[in-house]
Protein backbone atom coordinates (compact mmCIF):
# COMPACT_ATOMS: atom_id res chain seq x y z
CA UNK A 1 0.00 0.00 0.00
CA UNK A 2 2.68 2.16 1.20
CA UNK A 3 4.74 1.61 -2.72
CA UNK A 4 1.10 2.88 -4.41
CA UNK A 5 0.81 5.73 -2.28
CA UNK A 6 4.25 6.92 -3.48
CA UNK A 7 3.61 6.52 -6.81
CA UNK A 8 0.55 8.00 -7.23
CA UNK A 9 2.20 11.04 -5.39
CA UNK A 10 5.02 11.70 -8.13
CA UNK A 11 2.44 11.27 -10.81
CA UNK A 12 0.27 13.88 -9.12
CA UNK A 13 3.62 16.54 -8.23
CA UNK A 14 4.25 15.81 -12.35
CA UNK A 15 0.91 16.70 -13.47
CA UNK A 16 0.84 19.97 -11.12
CA UNK A 17 4.64 20.85 -12.60
CA UNK A 18 2.97 20.55 -15.79
CA UNK A 19 0.04 22.61 -15.42
CA UNK A 20 2.03 25.15 -13.73
CA UNK A 21 3.72 25.33 -16.79
CA UNK A 22 1.65 25.49 -19.22
CA UNK A 23 -0.69 28.20 -17.40
CA UNK A 24 2.25 30.51 -16.54
CA UNK A 25 3.21 30.19 -20.58
CA UNK A 26 -0.66 31.17 -21.08
CA UNK A 27 -0.56 33.75 -18.49
CA UNK A 28 -0.44 37.60 -19.85
CA UNK A 29 2.71 39.56 -18.80
CA UNK A 30 1.63 43.24 -16.90
CA UNK A 31 0.73 46.53 -18.61
CA UNK A 32 3.54 48.62 -19.43
CA UNK A 33 5.88 45.88 -20.19
CA UNK A 34 8.56 45.84 -22.50
CA UNK A 35 11.23 43.97 -23.59
CA UNK A 36 14.00 45.75 -25.88
CA UNK A 37 11.85 48.71 -25.97
CA UNK A 38 9.26 46.66 -27.92
CA UNK A 39 5.48 47.09 -26.12
CA UNK A 40 4.61 43.44 -24.98
CA UNK A 41 1.69 43.94 -22.41
CA UNK A 42 -1.10 41.84 -22.20
CA UNK A 43 1.11 39.71 -24.06
CA UNK A 44 1.60 35.54 -22.85
CA UNK A 45 5.04 34.63 -23.36
CA UNK A 46 4.88 33.05 -27.19
CA UNK A 47 3.36 36.00 -28.42
CA UNK A 48 5.69 38.49 -26.62
CA UNK A 49 8.36 36.22 -28.50
CA UNK A 50 7.13 36.20 -31.69
CA UNK A 51 5.98 40.10 -31.03
CA UNK A 52 10.14 40.63 -29.93
CA UNK A 53 11.40 38.83 -33.13
CA UNK A 54 9.15 40.41 -35.63
CA UNK A 55 11.13 43.62 -34.37
CA UNK A 56 14.51 42.09 -34.64
CA UNK A 57 13.60 41.26 -38.22
CA UNK A 58 12.44 44.21 -38.98
CA UNK A 59 15.30 46.08 -37.64
CA UNK A 60 17.71 43.40 -39.43
CA UNK A 61 16.13 44.04 -42.89
CA UNK A 62 18.19 46.35 -45.49
CA UNK A 63 21.21 45.40 -43.21
CA UNK A 64 24.22 43.93 -44.50
CA UNK A 65 27.70 42.72 -43.66
CA UNK A 66 30.61 42.83 -46.32
CA UNK A 67 33.65 41.02 -46.43
CA UNK A 68 36.23 42.76 -48.62
CA UNK A 69 39.39 40.53 -49.70
CA UNK A 70 41.88 41.05 -52.28
CA UNK A 71 39.26 43.40 -54.70
CA UNK A 72 36.49 41.39 -54.08
CA UNK A 73 33.20 41.53 -52.66
CA UNK A 74 31.30 39.09 -50.13
CA UNK A 75 27.91 40.32 -48.95
CA UNK A 76 25.77 38.61 -46.25
CA UNK A 77 22.54 39.50 -45.74
CA UNK A 78 19.69 37.93 -42.78
CA UNK A 79 19.37 35.00 -42.56
CA UNK A 80 22.82 34.54 -42.73
CA UNK A 81 22.86 37.65 -40.74
CA UNK A 82 21.47 37.53 -37.27
CA UNK A 83 20.52 38.37 -33.56
CA UNK A 84 21.82 36.30 -30.69
CA UNK A 85 19.76 37.50 -27.95
CA UNK A 86 18.83 36.30 -24.23
CA UNK A 87 14.99 36.35 -25.04
CA UNK A 88 14.37 33.57 -23.07
CA UNK A 89 15.90 35.06 -19.87
CA UNK A 90 14.01 38.27 -20.93
CA UNK A 91 10.65 36.71 -21.04
CA UNK A 92 11.02 35.29 -17.36
CA UNK A 93 11.98 38.59 -16.26
CA UNK A 94 9.06 40.59 -18.06
CA UNK A 95 6.72 38.56 -15.65
CA UNK A 96 7.61 41.06 -13.14
CA UNK A 97 6.38 43.78 -15.49
CA UNK A 98 8.32 47.23 -16.72
CA UNK A 99 11.37 47.66 -19.34
CA UNK A 100 13.48 44.55 -19.46
CA UNK A 101 16.79 45.10 -21.33
CA UNK A 102 17.23 42.43 -24.12
CA UNK A 103 20.97 41.66 -24.39
CA UNK A 104 21.96 41.19 -28.77
CA UNK A 105 24.52 40.67 -30.28
CA UNK A 106 24.94 40.96 -34.41
CA UNK A 107 26.66 37.65 -35.73
CA UNK A 108 27.60 35.98 -38.94
CA UNK A 109 26.13 32.19 -39.94
CA UNK A 110 28.38 29.35 -39.67
CA UNK A 111 31.05 32.46 -39.23
CA UNK A 112 34.40 30.59 -39.26
CA UNK A 113 33.53 27.85 -41.35
CA UNK A 114 31.92 30.74 -44.08
CA UNK A 115 34.88 33.18 -43.13
CA UNK A 116 37.66 30.07 -43.62
CA UNK A 117 36.31 29.07 -47.34
CA UNK A 118 36.61 32.72 -48.08
CA UNK A 119 40.47 32.38 -46.93
CA UNK A 120 40.80 29.59 -49.22
CA UNK A 121 40.06 30.66 -52.60
CA UNK A 122 43.23 33.09 -51.76
CA UNK A 123 45.49 30.55 -51.07
CA UNK A 124 47.91 29.79 -53.51
CA UNK A 125 51.36 27.82 -52.47
CA UNK A 126 54.53 29.57 -53.50
CA UNK A 127 56.77 27.41 -55.78
CA UNK A 128 60.99 27.66 -54.76
CA UNK A 129 62.83 28.33 -57.85
CA UNK A 130 63.99 25.18 -59.55
CA UNK A 131 67.50 24.00 -61.20
CA UNK A 132 66.65 21.37 -64.48
CA UNK A 133 70.41 19.34 -64.92
CA UNK A 134 71.20 18.31 -68.42
CA UNK A 135 74.54 16.96 -68.20
CA UNK A 136 74.30 16.68 -72.16
CA UNK A 137 73.77 19.93 -72.74
CA UNK A 138 76.96 22.63 -73.01
CA UNK A 139 75.13 24.85 -70.50
CA UNK A 140 74.19 21.77 -68.06
CA UNK A 141 71.56 23.71 -66.35
CA UNK A 142 68.44 25.61 -66.27
CA UNK A 143 66.11 27.79 -63.99
CA UNK A 144 62.32 27.11 -63.49
CA UNK A 145 61.47 30.62 -62.26
CA UNK A 146 60.15 30.70 -58.70
CA UNK A 147 56.54 31.61 -57.92
CA UNK A 148 55.33 33.71 -54.63
CA UNK A 149 52.62 32.82 -52.71
CA UNK A 150 49.98 34.08 -51.26
CA UNK A 151 47.23 33.76 -48.50
CA UNK A 152 44.04 35.78 -46.60
CA UNK A 153 44.81 35.92 -42.84
CA UNK A 154 42.22 33.82 -41.79
CA UNK A 155 42.37 33.93 -38.19
CA UNK A 156 42.98 37.84 -38.05
CA UNK A 157 40.37 37.83 -40.23
CA UNK A 158 37.81 35.76 -37.68
CA UNK A 159 39.25 38.62 -34.81
CA UNK A 160 38.26 41.60 -37.00
CA UNK A 161 34.79 40.60 -38.17
CA UNK A 162 33.80 39.59 -34.52
CA UNK A 163 34.74 43.16 -33.39
CA UNK A 164 33.34 44.63 -36.48
CA UNK A 165 29.84 43.06 -35.85
CA UNK A 166 29.98 43.71 -32.17
CA UNK A 167 30.66 47.55 -32.96
CA UNK A 168 27.52 47.61 -35.24
CA UNK A 169 29.66 48.10 -38.51
CA UNK A 170 28.96 46.96 -41.92
CA UNK A 171 32.09 46.31 -43.16
CA UNK A 172 35.32 44.31 -42.95
CA UNK A 173 38.54 43.86 -44.81
CA UNK A 174 40.74 40.62 -44.72
CA UNK A 175 44.72 41.22 -45.49
CA UNK A 176 46.33 39.16 -48.23
CA UNK A 177 50.09 38.11 -47.44
CA UNK A 178 52.33 37.71 -49.97
CA UNK A 179 54.81 35.03 -49.20
CA UNK A 180 57.99 34.69 -51.12
CA UNK A 181 59.64 31.83 -52.49
CA UNK A 182 62.33 29.95 -50.62
CA UNK A 183 64.79 29.19 -52.73
CA UNK A 184 65.07 32.46 -55.63
CA UNK A 185 66.27 32.60 -58.79
CA UNK A 186 69.73 34.22 -57.54
CA UNK A 187 69.91 31.56 -55.25
CA UNK A 188 69.51 28.47 -57.25
CA UNK A 189 72.35 30.05 -59.52
CA UNK A 190 74.45 30.34 -57.05
CA UNK A 191 73.85 26.66 -55.73
CA UNK A 192 75.26 25.71 -59.23
CA UNK A 193 78.71 27.63 -59.38
CA UNK A 194 81.21 25.97 -61.57
CA UNK A 195 83.57 25.10 -58.59
CA UNK A 196 86.16 23.43 -61.01
CA UNK A 197 87.31 21.98 -63.82
CA UNK A 198 90.13 19.91 -65.08
CA UNK A 199 91.10 18.21 -68.40
CA UNK A 200 93.50 15.64 -69.38
CA UNK A 201 94.27 14.72 -73.17
CA UNK A 202 94.57 10.94 -74.95
CA UNK A 203 95.72 9.79 -77.96
CA UNK A 204 92.72 8.81 -80.24
CA UNK A 205 94.25 6.61 -82.12
CA UNK A 206 94.26 4.11 -79.70
CA UNK A 207 90.38 3.30 -80.72
CA UNK A 208 89.89 0.67 -78.08
CA UNK A 209 91.38 2.74 -75.44
CA UNK A 210 89.42 5.98 -76.32
CA UNK A 211 86.34 4.61 -76.20
CA UNK A 212 86.91 3.02 -72.59
CA UNK A 213 87.44 6.30 -71.28
CA UNK A 214 84.33 7.91 -73.43
CA UNK A 215 82.44 4.82 -71.54
CA UNK A 216 83.68 5.09 -68.25
CA UNK A 217 83.12 9.22 -68.43
CA UNK A 218 79.80 8.88 -69.83
CA UNK A 219 78.66 6.76 -66.62
CA UNK A 220 80.07 9.05 -64.54
CA UNK A 221 78.54 11.74 -65.82
CA UNK A 222 75.11 13.42 -64.34
CA UNK A 223 76.01 12.18 -60.79
CA UNK A 224 74.47 14.34 -58.60
CA UNK A 225 76.08 13.96 -54.96
CA UNK A 226 73.56 15.39 -52.13
CA UNK A 227 75.61 17.46 -48.70
CA UNK A 228 76.87 14.70 -46.89
CA UNK A 229 76.69 11.77 -49.69
CA UNK A 230 79.68 9.36 -50.98
CA UNK A 231 80.58 8.95 -53.93
CA UNK A 232 82.09 5.38 -55.58
CA UNK A 233 83.82 5.22 -58.84
CA UNK A 234 83.90 1.39 -59.29
CA UNK A 235 80.02 1.40 -58.33
CA UNK A 236 79.03 4.36 -60.95
CA UNK A 237 81.10 2.66 -63.60
CA UNK A 238 80.18 -1.15 -63.02
CA UNK A 239 82.51 -3.76 -63.93
CA UNK A 240 85.20 -3.56 -66.51
CA UNK A 241 83.92 -6.26 -68.76
CA UNK A 242 83.18 -7.03 -72.26
CA UNK A 243 79.78 -7.50 -71.42
CA UNK A 244 79.44 -3.59 -69.89
CA UNK A 245 80.63 -2.66 -73.21
CA UNK A 246 84.58 -2.07 -72.48
CA UNK A 247 87.19 -2.84 -74.74
CA UNK A 248 90.99 -4.73 -74.37
CA UNK A 249 93.58 -1.80 -74.06
CA UNK A 250 96.86 -1.74 -72.30
CA UNK A 251 96.46 -1.39 -68.55
CA UNK A 252 99.60 -0.82 -65.76
CA UNK A 253 99.65 -3.91 -63.78
CA UNK A 254 102.77 -4.53 -61.56
CA UNK A 255 105.21 -2.21 -62.86
CA UNK A 256 104.31 -2.98 -66.50
CA UNK A 257 101.86 -2.59 -69.44
CA UNK A 258 99.54 -5.77 -70.21
CA UNK A 259 96.65 -6.01 -72.18
CA UNK A 260 93.58 -5.83 -69.99
CA UNK A 261 89.98 -4.70 -70.56
CA UNK A 262 88.79 -1.35 -69.57
CA UNK A 263 92.06 0.39 -70.18
CA UNK A 264 92.03 3.40 -70.24
CA UNK A 265 89.64 4.10 -67.59
CA UNK A 266 92.00 5.38 -64.55
CA UNK A 267 92.28 8.20 -66.88
CA UNK A 268 88.77 8.95 -66.44
CA UNK A 269 89.10 8.49 -62.56
CA UNK A 270 92.49 10.47 -62.55
CA UNK A 271 90.78 13.32 -64.21
CA UNK A 272 87.60 13.06 -61.63
CA UNK A 273 90.10 13.25 -59.06
CA UNK A 274 91.89 15.94 -59.55
CA UNK A 275 88.89 17.95 -60.11
CA UNK A 276 87.12 16.77 -57.19
CA UNK A 277 90.47 18.18 -54.87
CA UNK A 278 90.00 21.62 -56.94
CA UNK A 279 86.58 21.47 -56.01
CA UNK A 280 86.80 21.15 -52.28
CA UNK A 281 85.53 17.07 -52.14
CA UNK A 282 87.08 15.12 -49.25
CA UNK A 283 88.84 11.94 -51.37
CA UNK A 284 88.28 9.14 -48.90
CA UNK A 285 90.09 6.62 -51.15
CA UNK A 286 92.43 6.96 -53.73
CA UNK A 287 95.69 4.78 -54.85
CA UNK A 288 98.61 5.71 -57.13
CA UNK A 289 99.55 3.53 -60.14
CA UNK A 290 103.31 1.67 -60.22
CA UNK A 291 104.69 3.67 -62.85
CA UNK A 292 104.45 7.66 -63.52
CA UNK A 293 100.97 8.00 -66.38
CA UNK A 294 102.10 10.67 -69.14
CA UNK A 295 98.69 12.57 -69.13
CA UNK A 296 99.04 13.95 -64.94
CA UNK A 297 101.85 15.18 -62.56
CA UNK A 298 102.94 12.47 -59.77
CA UNK A 299 100.95 12.13 -57.14
CA UNK A 300 98.08 13.15 -58.81
CA UNK A 301 97.29 9.91 -60.56
CA UNK A 302 94.26 7.67 -59.20
CA UNK A 303 94.08 4.38 -60.58
CA UNK A 304 91.09 1.72 -60.33
CA UNK A 305 91.16 -1.66 -60.88
CA UNK A 306 88.11 -4.06 -60.43
CA UNK A 307 86.73 -4.63 -56.35
CA UNK A 308 90.55 -3.84 -54.65
CA UNK A 309 91.04 -0.32 -55.78
CA UNK A 310 88.58 2.29 -56.00
CA UNK A 311 88.38 6.08 -55.96
CA UNK A 312 85.77 7.36 -53.39
CA UNK A 313 84.75 10.94 -52.40
CA UNK A 314 82.38 12.55 -50.02
CA UNK A 315 80.77 15.80 -49.56
CA UNK A 316 81.12 17.78 -47.33
CA UNK A 317 79.91 21.17 -49.05
CA UNK A 318 76.86 23.20 -48.20
CA UNK A 319 74.98 21.93 -51.07
CA UNK A 320 74.71 19.37 -53.97
CA UNK A 321 77.91 18.60 -56.74
CA UNK A 322 77.11 17.88 -60.32
CA UNK A 323 78.86 15.99 -62.20
CA UNK A 324 79.42 16.77 -65.89
CA UNK A 325 81.82 14.75 -67.45
CA UNK A 326 82.83 15.86 -71.46
CA UNK A 327 84.84 13.80 -74.28
CA UNK A 328 85.65 16.28 -77.15
CA UNK A 329 88.42 15.03 -79.69
CA UNK A 330 91.11 14.07 -77.59
CA UNK A 331 90.55 15.99 -74.54
CA UNK A 332 88.51 14.52 -71.48
CA UNK A 333 86.95 17.49 -69.49
CA UNK A 334 85.65 17.20 -66.05
CA UNK A 335 83.52 19.88 -64.43
CA UNK A 336 81.81 20.13 -60.90
CA UNK A 337 79.18 22.32 -59.67
CA UNK A 338 77.90 23.65 -56.55
CA UNK A 339 77.10 25.82 -54.21
CA UNK A 340 79.37 29.01 -54.59
CA UNK A 341 81.87 29.71 -52.31
CA UNK A 342 85.12 31.76 -52.12
CA UNK A 343 87.32 29.17 -51.38
CA UNK A 344 89.78 28.48 -54.48
CA UNK A 345 92.20 25.56 -55.04
CA UNK A 346 95.47 25.39 -56.21
CA UNK A 347 97.64 21.92 -56.41
CA UNK A 348 101.35 21.42 -56.33
CA UNK A 349 103.39 18.20 -57.54
CA UNK A 350 107.04 17.65 -56.16
CA UNK A 351 109.34 15.61 -56.88
CA UNK A 352 111.92 14.81 -54.42
CA UNK A 353 114.06 11.69 -55.91
CA UNK A 354 114.28 9.52 -58.47
CA UNK A 355 115.47 5.60 -59.04
CA UNK A 356 117.50 4.85 -61.54
CA UNK A 357 116.16 1.92 -64.22
CA UNK A 358 118.31 -1.12 -63.28
CA UNK A 359 120.32 -2.66 -65.96
CA UNK A 360 118.96 -3.29 -69.58
CA UNK A 361 117.23 -6.76 -70.55
CA UNK A 362 118.97 -7.80 -73.79
CA UNK A 363 117.07 -10.03 -75.67
CA UNK A 364 118.76 -11.79 -78.72
CA UNK A 365 115.06 -12.28 -80.68
CA UNK A 366 113.71 -9.69 -79.55
CA UNK A 367 111.31 -7.77 -82.30
CA UNK A 368 111.25 -3.99 -82.64
CA UNK A 369 108.08 -3.56 -80.95
CA UNK A 370 109.09 -5.12 -77.95
CA UNK A 371 112.52 -2.76 -77.33
CA UNK A 372 112.24 0.28 -75.37
CA UNK A 373 114.67 2.47 -73.64
CA UNK A 374 115.06 2.37 -69.76
CA UNK A 375 113.11 5.09 -67.73
CA UNK A 376 113.89 6.14 -63.94
CA UNK A 377 111.44 5.62 -61.14
CA UNK A 378 110.94 8.76 -59.11
CA UNK A 379 109.39 9.89 -55.59
CA UNK A 380 106.78 12.54 -55.28
CA UNK A 381 104.67 14.69 -52.94
CA UNK A 382 101.13 16.12 -53.88
CA UNK A 383 100.21 19.38 -52.36
CA UNK A 384 96.97 21.32 -52.31
CA UNK A 385 97.01 24.85 -51.03
CA UNK A 386 93.52 26.36 -50.57
CA UNK A 387 92.77 29.90 -50.95
CA UNK A 388 90.17 31.95 -49.29
CA UNK A 389 90.31 35.95 -49.49
CA UNK A 390 91.42 37.91 -46.60
CA UNK A 391 93.03 34.76 -45.06
CA UNK A 392 96.52 33.36 -45.52
CA UNK A 393 96.82 30.44 -48.16
CA UNK A 394 96.79 26.89 -46.42
CA UNK A 395 99.32 24.57 -48.27
CA UNK A 396 98.48 20.94 -46.93
CA UNK A 397 100.24 17.34 -47.94
CA UNK A 398 97.82 15.24 -49.55
CA UNK A 399 100.15 12.14 -50.22
CA UNK A 400 103.53 10.52 -50.95
CA UNK A 401 104.11 8.36 -54.11
CA UNK A 402 106.91 5.82 -55.11
CA UNK A 403 106.81 5.03 -59.07
CA UNK A 404 109.01 2.55 -60.36
CA UNK A 405 111.32 2.58 -62.91
CA UNK A 406 111.08 0.32 -66.26
CA UNK A 407 113.92 -1.58 -67.13
CA UNK A 408 115.05 -1.13 -70.63
CA UNK A 409 115.16 -3.82 -73.11
CA UNK A 410 117.23 -4.36 -75.97
CA UNK A 411 118.41 -6.43 -78.79
CA UNK A 412 121.16 -8.60 -78.46
CA UNK A 413 124.13 -7.35 -80.93
CA UNK A 414 126.73 -9.65 -82.88
CA UNK A 415 129.97 -9.84 -81.33
CA UNK A 416 131.52 -7.97 -84.05
CA UNK A 417 129.15 -5.11 -84.54
CA UNK A 418 131.39 -2.56 -82.40
CA UNK A 419 129.71 0.45 -83.39
CA UNK A 420 126.40 -0.60 -83.33
CA UNK A 421 127.45 -2.00 -79.59
CA UNK A 422 128.81 1.51 -79.23
CA UNK A 423 125.91 3.22 -80.55
CA UNK A 424 123.04 0.85 -78.43
CA UNK A 425 125.27 2.11 -75.12
CA UNK A 426 124.94 5.86 -75.84
CA UNK A 427 121.81 5.25 -76.54
CA UNK A 428 121.12 3.31 -73.25
CA UNK A 429 123.21 6.25 -71.83
CA UNK A 430 121.09 9.52 -72.64
CA UNK A 431 118.12 7.41 -72.00
CA UNK A 432 118.97 6.85 -68.44
CA UNK A 433 120.22 10.86 -67.98
CA UNK A 434 116.65 12.01 -69.86
CA UNK A 435 114.67 9.74 -67.52
CA UNK A 436 116.56 11.41 -64.26
CA UNK A 437 116.11 14.90 -65.55
CA UNK A 438 114.24 17.40 -66.10
CA UNK A 439 111.36 16.97 -63.01
CA UNK A 440 111.30 19.41 -60.04
CA UNK A 441 108.72 21.51 -58.06
CA UNK A 442 105.69 22.20 -59.92
CA UNK A 443 102.13 24.52 -59.17
CA UNK A 444 99.22 23.25 -61.21
CA UNK A 445 96.08 24.76 -61.60
CA UNK A 446 93.34 23.30 -63.08
CA UNK A 447 92.33 23.41 -66.75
Amino acid sequence: MRRIFVRSFCIVCVLLAAASFFCGAARVLPRGTSIGGVDVSRCTRTAAAARVREHLAAELAGRSFTVLVGGDEYVFRPPELYYKTDLAAALVAAERGGSVPLKKELRLADMEQVLRGICDNYYEKSAAARILFDPAKEQPFTVVRPRAGSYADGARLLRDAEAALAAGESTVRAECVRVAPAFGEEEALRSVTLLSSFTTYFNEGNAPRAHNIARAAEAVSGCVLGAGESFSFNARTGVRTAENGYREAPIIKKGKYVPGVGGGVCQVSTTLYNAALLAGLTVTEHHAHSLPVGYVEPSFDAMVSGKSCDLKLRNDLAGKVYFVLRVRGNALRVRIYGQQSGVTYERESVTTGTIDPPEPEVRADAEESELRAGKAGLTSEGYLIRREKGKPAVRTLLRKDRYAPQRAIVRELPADDAEGAEHAEKESAAAAAKARGGRGNRVLRAR
